[in-house]
């Protein structure tokens, strides 16, 4: 087993980026048939029920992050080359950046074309988050999308510097791009510190404590904190698991990441009695705990990590990063004009619903694509870049 490339956890964040579209998708087009916002919730709303993992874009989020604890020091933890993490954390921007303000640029110009058609779709749909061009209140005021005047400076601005100030106006999906940029810097002080200083030693103990520490100043540090013990354990220990303990396992992770609220399914932790740290982030905890069971599940089996390591998910894997930063446009142009279009017919609510889904899949992989390649070729730029600095610093 190759465990280099680590292509059947990319392909689990292939399968993440979809659940977000289909989390957007239901958002946009049918808030109250999912329940993810409390002001578009009833009683026959799916949140809450055994599946909903299906739809649970905010679980999908914390597994990008457990994952990227866990992807990011691998290969450090597995050669002991230090360059190795010296590298990844001088890539660490540039590599995201690209995309990102290529999506942000292409952004600016659908809102200067009058391309964007969320807002009248809105007022079918009566989504709040489609209405406020993907964010949801409390998070942006209401109405505020309307009052948007797009300025390619500020694009720009914002496409190179939303990982450190958070901003996203030109894309509401890039609100992870920040907490994406922190872990990742957490990830490499955190991966030297075990390494070095712990020689992998204390490792529970360790992790504990930087648990605690991460709920206290940043609920989202706790998946990427998770990920990185997670690989220590196993870079160290190199455990395995029988194919019913790790099926099992990956069961159990499933039932878990689709927890939102504590109702219909999930009744029971609404039980559960834990300090207010603990039970103000629950929701982050479990999904958290779903995300090690399902990683550590796929990484200690053979059988289950020999399945989903070939080409297709290979390719499933590269697609997930073009396909998380393009959906939401997509949703909110060509979704939204044909979500509109539709309504002059008599089609049943659930057909109009699958038409969305497939319209949207199936656009955003066709623009994700071209920016596969563009991704792969600007990550080659930026290694060589990088191999080149590093090299020449080490000779000086």
């Amino acid at each position: 087993m190759n465990h280099s490339r680590l292509i059947p956890l990319e392909a689990m964040r292939g399968m993440a980026a979809i659940i977000v579209l289909i989390h957007h998708v239901l958002l946009g087009f049918a808030p109250y048939v999912s329940g993810l916002l409390p002001q578009a919730r009833n009683a026959d709303s799916l949140v809450g029920k055994w599946y909903f993992f299906l739809f649970n874009g905010t679980s999908a989020v914390t597994f990008f992050f457990t994952l990227s604890g866990f992807v990011l020091c691998w290969a450090y933890f597995n050669s002991g080359d230090q360059s190795q993490l010296l590298k990844a954390f001088f890539k660490r921007w540039p590599r995201l950046v690209g995309l990102v303000l290529f999506t942000t640029l292409a952004s600016y110009l659908l809102f200067k074309l009058g391309f964007y058609y969320y807002q009248p779709a809105a007022l079918i749909s009566k989504s709040t988050w489609l209405a406020n061009f993907g964010c949801p209140a409390p998070y942006c005021t209401v109405g505020w999308a309307s009052k948007f005047e797009p300025n390619l400076f500020d694009a720009i601005a914002q496409g190179l510097t939303t990982f450190f100030t958070g901003h996203s106006s030109y894309n509401t999906n890039l609100w992870t791009m920040q907490q994406e940029f922190i872990g990742s810097i957490v990830v490499f002080l955190m991966a030297a510190f075990i390494a070095l200083i712990l020689s992998f030693n204390y490792l529970f103990s360790a992790a504990l404590i930087f648990l605690v520490w991460a709920l206290s100043f940043n609920p989202f540090m706790v998946p990427f904190v998770a990920g990185i013990f997670l690989s220590a354990v196993i870079a160290r220990h190199k455990t395995k698991l029988a194919l019913h303990n790790a099926l099992l396992m990956m069961v159990i992770g499933v039932y878990l990441l689709s927890y939102l609220i504590p109702e219909k399914d999930f009744a029971w932790v609404a039980l559960i009695q834990a300090p207010g740290l603990i039970a103000d982030n629950m929701r982050i905890i479990i999904n958290t705990v779903a995300s090690v069971l399902i990683i550590y599940a796929i990484m200690s089996n053979d059988f289950i990590y020999n399945k989903i390591n070939g080409k297709p998910f290979a390719w499933l894997g590269k697609l997930s990063f073009p396909l998380y930063l393009v959906h939401t446009l997509v949703i909110c142009s060509i979704s939204s004009l044909s979500f509109m279009s539709l309504q002059h017919y008599e089609f049943a609510h659930e057909h109009i619903l699958m038409a969305m889904f497939l319209i949207t899949l199936c656009s955003s992989i066709i623009i994700s694509l071209p920016l596969i390649y563009i991704d792969g070729f600007w990550l080659k730029k930026i290694n060589r870049a990088v191999s080149k600095l590093y090299a020449a610093s080490a000779n000086g």
